[in-house]
């Protein structure tokens, strides 16, 4: 399952982003300045889903950033940034292929 997150007041700006990256659930944040959506997304993620930001300053900072990484690796789900071209499942595969060579 392809499960967005959307920071509070962004609906505007990366809502369709989110709905064009194909997203089968959107989780909008309801307070400014938290994140227990983003945290209750992370909660809920299955083997095989994927968590997709727009961004991952959408995380919080560079540190709660690095903690979503693990977090959603240690529940074998993957993570993309749409803005920064950056996924979990397709850059570690690219890159164990090219190692394995």
């Amino acid at each position: 399952m392809f499960i967005g997150y959307l920071p509070h007041g962004a609906e505007d700006t990366f809502l369709e982003k989110l709905q064009m990256a194909g997203c089968h659930q959107i989780i909008k944040e309801t307070k400014a300045g938290t994140r227990s959506g983003l945290l209750e997304a992370i909660k809920g993620l299955n083997e095989g889903d994927v968590l997709i930001l727009c961004h991952s300053s959408h995380a919080g900072t560079e540190t709660d950033f690095l903690h979503v990484l693990v977090q959603v690796g240690c529940k074998c789900a993957h993570f993309v940034s749409i803005d920064e071209d950056f996924d979990t499942l397709r850059d570690t595969t690219l890159h164990c292929a090219a190692t394995s060579r």
